[in-house]
């Protein structure tokens, strides 16, 4: 996302609540939702830079990037968040039939999608949810298999947090027994532009 546009709207069309200097221009309902949803998403956010955000909030938060075609490939993967906080993010994800290799293993490419997910965001959150982050490198050992019907639990925790630069540990574990099936370190700029 380019910093003065969310979904290829400018920010004074945002804050026109979907005006523009074009008289001819009507925000779409769908474009409407996405735009409510986004501030959802971004007050929460910024409420979870200060505290770890309630099972309530936590709903809220799980069916604004779901429900408002906002969550993208996390909405597509069928992600879950279960912690979302100041510097830890959790998320969970049931591996489905769309997750396996040809031989009944989930890919490993689920795993670095969902470590640069919660690494990302994790990052966002750190950062008081004020300037936006990007994944620059994406390193993601396999330790254990998960097979279809297990819960893959992601959590992401900080080893480092600079003012340009973050590094998150982000270990990827079974639910059922806890045994670490992969780690992801995700490197992550800080870019120096107000959202």
């Amino acid at each position: 996302m380019c910093a003065g546009t969310i979904f290829g709207m400018t920010d004074e069309t945002i804050a026109n609540n979907g005006s523009s200097q074009d008289s001819n221009f009507s925000a779409s309902a769908a474009e409407q939702a996405k735009r409510k949803a986004l501030r959802k998403y971004m007050t929460l956010a910024t409420k979870a830079s200060q505290e770890v955000l309630s099972d309530e909030e936590l709903t809220v938060f799980n069916s604004t990037l779901g429900d408002n075609g906002i969550g993208g490939l996390d909405t597509l993967l069928g992600t879950k968040f279960v912690h979302v906080g100041p510097e830890r993010i959790q998320m969970e994800l049931e591996v489905g039939p769309d997750h396996l290799q040809p031989w009944g293993l989930a890919n490993g490419g689920v795993y670095c999608s969902l470590g640069e997910t919660a690494g990302s965001i994790a990052g966002f959150v750190a950062c008081g949810a004020k300037k936006p982050v990007v994944g620059v490198n994406n390193n993601t050992d396999f330790y254990r298999s998960a097979r279809a019907g297990e819960v893959i639990v992601t959590t992401a925790e900080p080893e480092y947090l600079g003012r340009t630069m973050q590094l998150w540990r982000i270990e990827h574990t079974r639910k059922a027994d806890e045994k670490l099936l992969a780690r992801t370190n995700l490197r992550i700029a800080v870019l120096d532009k107000p959202l």
